[in-house]
């Protein structure tokens, strides 16, 4: 008869593993600990997911073009207020939005979003608050800028206010939020002040901003329409279909290029204008492109194909804007 494997383990201390009356095993708290410790690194990285980070530097432009109209010139204040701006206010308000939303289809950075975690309301939260500290430390006028923001993406997503529901009000909290806020307040931590922004350039200049924001927004809103018809959100993809989006977005590219290039030609001349302007002509080609292959049945491939209009756009312009602050001819 074979005698049974002996790995070094008396009966007793199997025994010691094991439920009494009911042939159960025992979890170890060694294993226990582990496995709370698995959960807990898969909460954090859920969160983490939900911050969308890599998002959120899509919206890096109108901080940049707020900066280099503003004069430009690499200072501790800048340096803190694009932190502040875009991993903790964003990327709070972001997280902060998909606690209430918990979409299971593509949103913007993630085709496939976890599953939201409790946990996540009062991080977004804390991050905001450590963004708006961190404002404190750059001036008073980006601070109040920082501030009107995060009032403005609590009222855009809460249940009670839910601004976001409603479509005239979800395009001015974006407009205004990330358009012209972001604006001021890249504006704000170059020069210390807004009254200068009262100038052609910087009026022209927040126009654009504003425009240009509001020209690929409901474009996002394309691949979910479904779940935020179900919500009873009346995005403007939900109220004016998908040949509106396509036409608004045309629009706002147009008047918000043209804004931009003549700012772009008063400040830095013609071949800078026609630079830029052969960016936003390949924006609306690409816009058209959308239009034309546009199912609304499939819902991934119209995320990735808008991902990769928005990629493009920011990206070009983003590159742009960098080498212009890099020449010091802000």
């Amino acid at each position: 008869m074979r005698r049974p494997l002996d790995n070094g383990v008396s009966e007793a201390s199997r025994s010691a593993f094991r439920v009494p009356g009911s042939g159960l095993r025992r979890v170890p708290n060694a294993e226990r600990g582990t496995r709370n410790a698995e959960r807990r690194a898969g909460d954090l990285w859920t969160i983490f997911v939900h911050l969308r980070l890599h998002f959120q530097l899509l919206l890096a432009p109108v901080f940049l073009w707020g900066w280099l109209l503003a004069g430009g010139g690499l200072s501790a204040p800048v340096i803190i207020g694009f932190v502040a701006f875009h991993f903790f206010l964003y990327s709070g308000a972001t997280a902060f939005n998909s606690y209430y939303d918990r979409d299971v289809g593509p949103v913007g950075g993630l085709a496939r979003p976890p599953p939201v975690n409790p946990l996540l309301l009062p991080v977004s939260l804390a991050l905001k608050v450590v963004g708006w500290l961190l404002a404190a430390f750059v001036n008073l006028p980006f601070w109040f800028a920082y501030g009107a923001f995060f009032v403005l993406s609590i009222a855009y997503s809460h249940p009670r206010v839910r601004l976001k529901a409603h479509t005239l009000t979800s395009l001015m909290v974006v407009g205004f939020g990330q358009g012209a806020l972001a604006f001021l307040a890249a504006w704000a931590a170059t020069r210390g002040e807004l009254a200068s922004v009262r100038s052609v350039e910087g009026v022209l200049g927040a126009i654009a901003a504003v425009l240009l924001i509001l020209a690929l927004y409901p474009l996002t809103q394309l691949y979910q329409v479904d779940e935020d018809a179900a919500r009873g959100d009346r995005t403007v993809a939900v109220a004016w279909g998908a040949a509106g989006c396509f036409t608004f977005a045309l629009t706002c590219t147009i008047l918000g290029g043209l804004a931009m290039l003549v700012v772009l030609a008063r400040r830095f001349g013609l071949a800078d204008a026609l630079l830029v302007g052969l960016g936003l002509a390949l924006q609306l080609a690409a816009i058209g492109w959308l239009k034309r292959g546009f199912d609304s049945r499939a819902v991934l491939a119209t995320y990735r194909r808008v991902m990769g209009v928005n990629a493009f756009s920011s990206s070009a312009l983003g590159a742009y804007l960098l080498v212009r602050l890099a020449s010091g001819s802000g």
